[in-house]
Formats: C-alpha cells, structure tokens, sequence
C-alpha cells in the first residue's frame, strides 16, 4: 500500500517543480493559458500530477483559475510589478537584518557563498545574467531561512517568485546586460561580522536601484499596454 500512496506524489512534486521553473524563468511567459491537457501532452506527465502542480501553483500565485477557461500564468502590470518592489522594500531590509544576526555558522556559510557567486557573476564580461539572478535569490533565501521564521519565509518565497519572472522577463526580452544593480562585496562583509543593521541599510539600497531601473526599462517597452506587460517579441 505504501507504494502506490507515495508514487502520485512523487509525480506531482517533479511536475510541481518542472512547471514551476518553467514559470519562474519565463519559458511559460506571464498571461499565458495553460490546461490541463496540454501541459499533460507537452511534459509526459500525467493529468493527476498536473493538477496537482497546478493547485499548488495557485496557493503560490504563479497560476490563476479561471472558471471554464482553464488556468493562466499570473500575467504581470505595471502597477503589479510597482506594488512588488515596493513591498519587497519594506520587508527584505527586516528579513536580511533577522536572517543575518540569527544565521548559525553553517548557514552563513552558505550565504556568503551565494553572495560571493552573485558577485563574481557581475565581473565577468561574459556571465550570464540569470545565473547572477538566481544566485542572489539564493542568497537572500538563505537570510530568510536564517530567521527560522515561517512566515517570513513564506512572504520571501512568494516576493521571490514573481521578482525573479520580472528579471527573466527584461533579460530575455529586452535588454541581455541588464541584471539590475549588483550585490557588492560590502554586503558580505555585514554578514561576516553579523551586522544586521548595515546588511538591512544596504539591501534597502539596491531593492531601490533596482525598483527604478526596472521600472525604467518597461515603461520603455513597446509591448506594455494597459492591463498587462506581454513579451517584446509579441
């Protein structure tokens, strides 16, 4: 009996984690109409594991249910994108300054090594954008963790989420040098020393820089209308 329990779920976490990457990275753009069918046709895997995926997607606001009309990728504003980084502004300070003074030795490990990966990646003449993104989510995943504070984990997650689509969206589409302000050296310093106060005053700094920049780039972008901001190529 434990197997046949199991197997279904296994199958729903490896379809949960494959559409959610898909989502996250823009191979399934913003506004787009997903069923449950096609998903099924185009991963290999089965309607039950898809819906399942799909049910936690939802929980997560990547995907949204629209009655009779199957599912859609949460599509992405303008205003959404504001609303995004201005709420990250208020609560990534709060969480780094808790993550940073609560982090035992071993996780603060881990943060400076994601840090410092994200800093090599802004050296390079030839990085690759999306690497130095992940490798800052993974950074500040680290100080959210650190706090051992569920809720803020889950905040983090969710901000984390939709942040990352928004810098997929602008690498991909528009500008390929653009990976927003980088996360510098100083910062790693304040966690060495667990100085929570300054780690805070410097994220509080670049969530800002990188806020404007990006609001910057898409108002530019000749594919943003009134409702929802669409790919440049469509």
């Amino acid at each position: 009996m434990s197997v046949p329990s199991s197997e279904p779920l296994s199958l729903g976490d490896a379809a949960y984690r494959q559409l959610r990457a898909d989502i996250v990275s823009c191979r399934i753009v913003p506004g787009q109409r997903l069923t449950e069918r096609s998903l099924a046709e185009t991963t290999g895997f089965g309607i039950s594991p898809i819906r399942d995926a799909l049910t936690r997607l939802s929980h997560e606001g990547l995907v949204r249910t629209s009655p009779r009309k199957g599912y859609q990728v949460t599509p992405l504003t303008l205003k959404s994108v504001d609303d995004l980084f201005t709420l990250w502004r208020i609560v990534g300070p709060e969480t780094v300054r808790l993550g940073v003074q609560d982090a035992t030795a071993e996780r603060r490990r881990q943060i400076i090594a994601a840090l410092s990966t994200a800093i090599r990646g802004s050296d390079e003449v030839d990085e690759q954008p999306m690497r130095r993104v992940e490798a800052v989510a993974a950074g500040f995943a680290c100080l959210a963790a650190a706090t051992d504070n569920d809720y803020l984990i889950r905040i983090h997650d969710r901000l984390q989420n939709d942040i990352t689509r928004v810098m997929a969206l602008i690498i991909t589409e528009s500008d390929t040098s653009m990976a927003g302000p980088s996360i510098d050296a100083e910062l790693v310093e304040c966690v060495e020393r667990r100085d929570g106060e300054a780690a805070a005053a410097r994220v509080r700094d670049y969530i800002g820089d990188l806020h404007a920049r990006v609001l910057r780039i898409l108002t530019r972008w000749p594919s943003v209308v009134a409702s929802e901001i669409t790919t440049v190529r469509d």
